[in-house]
């Protein structure tokens, strides 16, 4: 645990050096809210506002896991793979990521209902949604962290990640659609914790078949 947790921090100051990097995602986050409000002109309804949300963050997610940090670089790849434990290594980047990917769901949900409107969400469903929002990040950051890593190791960047990450993360945006939808509709938060459930197993699942595959791929 203290491993993982001085790697976690380790990540956290290699952003502070290179702070181009959470600039440009909080940028990227900025111009494509205002892209999708140019496109709607004005509050859309909320089946639309929905899928905005859930799409933007998918993209958001690709490209910012999809990012070279400084540990990426086979110098410095070569030493961690000395004295770090592969677990710990992978634990520690996903848990960087998803962190990463939480502020920027909350960024574009601010964003989104400062320049569209809130759509139907209020009280109780708004912060459900705010809760889902934060599962997804966790589960996306899980999954897309994997591929990323088996990315960066294969030397195939983001074209490989784009590739083979979109098709694991289907199931979760189909689920975190669903929830937004529900909430959308004014179902409560309780009776849609099947969703919240499902994201909380995906999440464990691609963690789980990351713990058991990825030190394979670190002593290759």
């Amino acid at each position: 645990m203290r491993e993982t947790w001085h790697l976690f921090t380790y990540l956290w100051r290699a952003e502070r050096r290179s702070q181009h990097g959470l600039v440009g995602l909080a940028l990227f986050a900025i111009t494509t809210t205002y892209a999708a409000y140019q496109v709607v002109r004005g509050r859309p309804d909320p089946t639309t506002w929905n899928a905005l949300a859930w799409v933007m963050l998918l993209f958001t997610a690709v490209n910012g896991v999809s990012r070279t940090l400084e540990e990426d670089r086979p110098e410095v790849l070569a030493y961690l793979k000395t004295v770090v434990n592969p677990v710990h290594f992978l634990v520690a980047r996903t848990l960087h990521n998803s962190a990463v990917l939480s502020g920027l769901s909350c960024l574009l949900t601010a964003l989104m209902g400062l320049l569209m409107g809130w759509g139907t969400l209020d009280g109780p469903r708004l912060w459900g949604f705010l809760g889902g929002m934060a599962l997804t990040s966790l589960a996306l950051g899980t999954t897309l962290t994997l591929i990323a890593l088996i990315a960066a190791r294969a030397g195939a960047g983001f074209g490989m990640t784009a590739v083979l990450g979109l098709p694991l993360v289907l199931p979760v945006v189909l689920v975190s659609t669903s929830l937004g939808s529900d909430l959308m509709h004014g179902v409560l938060v309780s009776d849609t914790w099947h969703n919240f459930a499902f994201l909380g197993a995906l999440a464990t699942g691609s963690g789980t078949l990351g713990v058991i595959l990825f030190p394979y791929l670190w002593r290759a």
